[in-house]
């Protein structure tokens, strides 16, 4: 949090002046001077999300943290009460504000255990939805446990071609633990080569990555702070600014 000090050697001038001018120039330059701070922070936060969130360079973020983000205003005249805020507002999605502030200090967050795949969304695209036909109510697995009798690869096969007719989902899991894996779409499967030669080619597309627990840990790496240090640097820039609106305003 950021606390801005109107004695300082850059601004204690300007508030003895502001405080001779008028009752009001001194408290509304330092109110001014507040939400300034406060937008240039909300202004910075796509930036700084940047370098905090993982595959940043991804298109979307800054219109995603613009989109949640939010100001509430420092009003009145009261100097002591007087603050503004910016953070992510919870009126416009609880369950993302509580993600974000994991993301500011670290902890565990609960997720989904399926998470879209860019395959899987419109024109294989990040920033698009995820296709009408792959979504959640559309997902059906299937069923059957695999058999002890054949080996791995084997199973897979015998899924798949099940997963082919019935136009059902594929699960295969990275692991014997079945911790994760990948959801796919199966899109075909055929017979290729001949004799000892013969094998199966299986075309499949990946619609999500499924993990088996849904809760995941967060390390710290903080958006908001750091833009609102950006913002504080700029603290007796802003009251400068401020300051000469009220001489202006008062001074006609």
């Amino acid at each position: 949090m950021a606390i801005f000090d109107v004695n300082t050697d850059a601004s204690i001038a300007l508030t003895a002046k502001l405080e001779k001018l008028h009752r009001s120039a001194f408290p509304v330059a330092v109110r001014q001077t507040l939400n300034r701070a406060a937008f240039t922070t909300k202004r910075e936060m796509p930036n700084t999300a940047k370098k905090a969130f993982r595959k940043s360079n991804r298109p979307g973020l800054s219109r995603f943290i613009r989109a949640f983000s939010a100001v509430d205003k420092a009003t009145g005249f009261s100097l002591p009460s007087m603050k503004a805020t910016v953070g992510i507002n919870p009126a416009k999605g609880s369950d993302v504000a509580k993600g974000l502030e994991k993301q500011e200090y670290g902890g565990v967050i609960e997720s989904r255990k399926l998470i879209p795949h860019d395959k899987g969304r419109t024109s294989g695209s990040f920033n698009k939805r995820v296709k009408s036909q792959n979504r959640f109510n559309k997902i059906s697995f299937v069923s059957g446990r695999p058999s002890k009798n054949r080996s791995r690869k084997s199973n897979i096969v015998a899924q798949a071609y099940v997963a082919a007719q019935t136009g059902k989902h594929l699960l295969i899991h990275k692991n014997k633990s079945g911790s994760n894996g990948t959801v796919f779409k199966v899109r075909g499967v055929s017979p290729k080569g001949t004799g000892s030669n013969r094998s199966v080619k299986i075309r499949l597309t990946p619609i999500y990555v499924y993990r088996h627990n849904s809760k995941s840990r967060v390390k710290s790496s903080p958006f908001v702070r750091p833009a609102a240090k950006i913002a504080a640097k700029q603290l007796d820039e802003f009251y400068s600014i401020e300051a000469d609106k009220q001489f202006k305003r008062l001074l006609k």
